[in-house]
C-alpha cells in the first residue's frame, strides 16, 4: 500500500506544479526545480551516502519531470497569448 501512497503523492505534487505554473508567474517555475535539487543534494549528503547512484538516478527523473511540466506550461502560455494577438489582428482588419 505504501508503494501506491507514494506514486499518489508524486502525481497530487505533479498536478498541483501544472496548476501553478499556469497561473503563477513565468519565474516561479524554476522554484521548485531549485527546490528539488536542493533536496535531493541534501539527502545525498546526510542521509543516503551509500545509494548515491540511485538517489542521482531520482535526481536526474525527477529535474526532467519538472522542468518538463514548467517547459510545457510556457509554450501552452505562448500559443494562448499568440491566438489572442491573432483574433485581435484580425478584428483590426475587419
Amino acid at each position: 500500500m505504501s508503494e501506491f501512497m507514494g506514486v499518489f503523492y508524486g502525481c497530487l505534487v505533479a498536478g498541483g506544479l501544472y496548476l501553478l505554473d499556469r497561473f503563477l508567474p513565468k519565474w516561479f517555475g524554476a522554484l521548485p526545480g531549485i527546490a528539488y535539487l536542493i533536496f535531493m543534494i541534501w539527502l545525498m549528503i546526510y542521509k543516503n551516502g551509500h545509494n548515491i547512484l540511485g538517489l542521482f538516478t531520482v535526481l536526474i527523473v525527477g529535474e526532467a519531470v519538472i522542468n518538463g511540466i514548467w517547459i510545457e506550461s510556457l509554450e501552452s502560455r505562448k500559443k494562448k497569448t499568440q491566438k489572442e494577438l491573432d483574433k485581435m489582428k484580425a478584428k483590426d482588419l475587419s
